[in-house]
């Protein structure tokens, strides 16, 4: 995942975007990136320090009030697939 212009670390090939609350959070968002990256890339993987991945659940930062998490992969699966 890459970072756009929106600071969030988007999929190149699918938009699907994921906001870090370094060390954390990496809150997996409910709508689909644009494309639109930032000229020097940095990627996800760079940065990566144990965040657990928890779902949109508010419309503004963090995005993630009252703080929840995915209890299993499963949940991670059907969230995404529920993204537009």
């Amino acid at each position: 995942m890459r970072l756009n212009q929106w600071d969030f670390y988007e999929s190149e090939e699918t938009r699907l975007q994921i906001c870090v609350l370094t060390g954390t959070q990496a809150v997996i968002l409910n709508f689909r990136g644009e494309g639109k990256f930032r000229s020097t890339p940095n990627y996800a993987d760079d940065i990566e320090s144990g965040e657990r991945l928890s779902p949109q659940n508010t419309g503004k930062a963090p995005f993630n009030s009252p703080t929840e998490v995915f209890g299993s992969g499963e949940a991670v699966e059907k969230y995404i697939a529920s993204i537009k």
